[in-house]
């Protein structure tokens, strides 16, 4: 098996640095931090990754965040501090300016370079063109994610809109997998030069363990191949990295998700 390409693992630890923004996204890049604004309320709709602080500059660096999250009336956001953070107490340092991490465990950064190893089985996945299986995927994701209802009725109340941002920036792929007939999961691909991030995986819990997962992570890897980037990245919890490993995807160290309420 070869060694992942540099350029993947670094789109690995920060696909969010490295993925075009899609309409309505607005991304500010800067030699410290890489930080997007996009559609919604939920904290990932402010995000900031690719922290390249000095010993010196951790607490100017999130003030001059927080200013920029003020200034747009955002009240959350999310950090992710991988191996290449720096500095290399910075998870440390923010923790002590207010931050919480998301879980104790971390994610695993995980890569996929070769077709997965996929059993056949009973579900079916189609990429999302339409309205009714964009919205058939956006309930997949709040039953499996088991969203608060505040967050759900942000997810539906943008349905139009994202469905419509998708569809126009051309950079996202949304996947519906159904068992018969009934969608019970979901994921999206963002596609980058490098490959494609996969965010979003959610199987809602009455299917679980019946290979739904495997099943939309082999119609990424499809859709990535098509786009001529045969190359999949994502974050696994604890749940899912074990998983996603079986499935030939390989860990390449971990990140920590930290929660920011200024």
């Amino acid at each position: 098996m070869e060694p992942v390409r540099p350029e993947v693992l670094a789109f690995a630890e920060d696909p969010g640095a490295y993925v075009p923004p899609e309409p309505g996204d607005e991304r500010v890049v800067n030699d410290r931090f890489s930080l997007t604004f996009s559609p919604g309320e939920h904290f990932w709709s402010t995000s900031v990754c690719r922290v390249r602080f000095s010993r010196e500059g951790v607490r100017h660096g999130v003030a001059d965040v927080r200013g920029l999250m003020e200034e747009r009336g955002r009240r959350e956001a999310v950090w992710t501090l991988g191996p290449s953070s720096t500095p290399d107490d910075v998870l440390e340092r923010f923790l002590e300016l207010g931050l919480e991490k998301e879980s104790d465990d971390g994610s695993a950064i995980l890569t996929l370079t070769e077709p997965p190893v996929v059993r056949a089985g009973s579900v079916e996945v189609r990429v999302v063109a339409t309205y009714e299986d964009h919205l058939a995927a956006v309930e997949a994701a709040i039953e499996g994610f088991g969203f608060s209802e505040h967050d759900a009725e942000d997810e539906r109340r943008r349905a139009a809109e994202t469905f419509e941002a998708e569809r126009t920036g051309g950079n996202v792929a949304r996947f519906l997998a159904t068992l018969d007939g009934e969608p019970v999961a979901t994921a999206h691909a963002t596609y980058s030069a490098f490959g494609a991030y996969v965010g979003g995986v959610a199987t809602i819990p009455a299917a679980r363990g019946r290979g739904a997962m495997s099943a939309v992570i082999a119609a990424a890897w499809t859709d990535c191949v098509r786009h001529g980037a045969p190359a999949l990245v994502c974050f696994g919890g604890a749940m899912s990295a074990p998983i996603l490993e079986r499935l030939g995807f390989r860990p390449q160290g971990s990140v920590q998700h930290l929660i920011d309420r200024p």
